[in-house]
C-alpha cells in the first residue's frame, strides 16, 4: 500500500479516515479544534514495515494500542509546546517507542510533524538482542520517549520522510539499520535526555484520564459539574487546571468536542439503515437537533445528514435519512 501526498497541501479529513490511515491499527481520534481537521499525510509499506508521515493542521486528542506482533517507531520532527504522550511532555526532535501490546494516549497540537515505522516486533527484538543488553521489557523505560542527539539517527528519519513523501517505494534500505541506531541512540540516552512528568503533571494526568472516562460511559445523559469533579477526585477548580494543562480546553468544551466526535464516529461507520441522525445525536446526550447540526457543521463542514449519506449504499431510500 502507498499513499503518496505532498505534504504542504493539506487536505480535509475525517477522523475515521485519518485514524484508520495507518493501516496496522486503529486510532481513536478526537479534534480539540473548532474548524474541520485538516492533515497532510503520506505512506509506504516495504519489506513487511510500514512507514508513515504526517503533518497535523489541527490539535488532536489520541489513544492506540500497539498490535502484539507489532512495535512503533516514531521521530518528533516538529512538536508545539502542549503535545504529549502519556502525560509527557514531547518536544521537536524526541523519539518514542511503542512495544507490542502498547495502550499510549497522546495529544499532538496544531503544527505537529512526525514520521513513524511500524515493524515487526520479532524484527525489533532480534536488533535488541544483538545490542547485548538485557530484555526488551525490562528496558522498557529507557526506550520509550527520549531525546535524539544523534545527527546520523536524525538523519535517518529526514530520508524516510522524505522518501515516504515521494512515492519511493524502492528506495528503503533494510530497517535493520534504522532499528541498530534507534535502539543504541535510546540505551546511550542520559536523564537528561528522558523527559519525566512533575508531580503536579502527573496528578493531572489521572485527573484527566478519570474525568474522561466518566464522560465516555455517562455520554447519553447530562453531566453535571459535580459529579464529574466527584468521579476525577478533584475540587472544580482542579479539574480546570488539570485540563488546561493537558489539552488547553476547559472541561464543558472538552465534554462538547468529545460528544460531537463521538457522534461523528457513528455517522460516519453507521451501518447502513440502522441508524438516523437523530438516534445518534441523542446517544451521545446532545438533545437540541438543531444546535446539534449548527455545531456539528462549524467543526466538520457538513451537515451531520452528509457524513450519514456517504456511509449507506446509494439504494437505499433518501427518505429513511434524517433531515438535520
Amino acid at each position: 500500500m502507498s499513499r503518496p501526498i505532498d505534504l504542504h497541501g493539506l487536505e480535509d479529513y475525517d477522523l475515521v479516515t485519518l485514524g484508520a490511515a495507518l493501516g496496522v491499527c486503529d486510532v481513536d481520534l478526537l479534534t480539540l479544534s473548532p474548524a474541520r481537521p485538516r492533515a497532510a499525510i503520506a505512506s509506504q509499506t516495504h519489506d513487511g514495515v510500514t512507514y508513515f508521515t504526517a503533518h497535523l493542521d489541527f490539535d488532536v486528542r489520541g489513544t492506540l494500542t500497539v498490535p502484539d506482533e507489532s512495535c512503533m517507531l516514531i521521530y518528533l520532527h516538529e512538536a508545539g509546546e502542549r503535545s504529549w504522550c502519556q502525560g509527557v511532555g514531547i518536544e521537536s526532535e524526541m523519539a518514542v517507542t511503542l512495544l507490542r501490546g502498547t495502550p499510549t494516549d497522546f495529544m499532538f497540537e496544531r503544527g505537529t510533524r512526525f514520521t513513524l515505522v511500524v515493524a515487526p516486533y520479532a524484527r525489533f527484538r532480534a536488533r535488541f538482542m544483538a545490542s547485548d543488553h538485557a530484555d526488551v521489557d525490562m528496558a522498557a523505560q529507557r526506550l520509550r520517549l527520549f531525546a535524539v542527539n544523534s545527527d546520523p539517527l536524525k538523519r535517518a528519519w529526514r530520508q524516510i520522510r522524505d522518501r515516504v513523501r515521494d512515492g519511493a517505494a524502492d528506495a528503503f534500505g533494510p530497517v535493520e539499520d534504522l532499528l541498530d541506531e534507534h535502539i543504541r541512540v535510546a540505551l546511550s540516552s542520559s536523564s537528561e535526555d528522558r523527559p519525566v512528568a512533575s508531580r503536579g503533571r502527573r496528578a493531572h494526568y489521572q485527573v484527566m484520564r478519570r474525568a474522561e472516562r466518566f464522560m465516555r460511559a455517562n455520554l447519553r445523559r447530562d453531566i453535571y459539574s459535580q459529579e464529574l469533579c466527584q468521579a476525577a477526585g478533584a475540587s472544580e477548580r482542579g479539574l480546570r487546571y488539570a485540563f488546561d494543562d493537558l489539552l488547553g480546553i476547559p472541561p464543558n468544551r472538552y465534554l462538547a468536542m468529545l460528544r460531537l466526535c463521538t457522534a461523528h464516529r457513528s455517522l460516519v461507520t453507521a451501518e447502513a439503515g440502522r441508524r438516523s441522525v437523530k438516534s445518534v445525536a441523542l446517544s451521545c446526550g446532545m438533545w437540541d437537533l438543531s444546535r446539534f447540526a449548527e455545531k456539528y457543521r462549524s467543526v466538520f463542514g457538513e451537515q451531520p445528514r452528509e457524513t450519514l449519506t456517504r456511509s449507506v449504499p446509494d439504494d437505499l431510500a433518501v427518505e429513511e435519512i434524517d433531515d438535520l
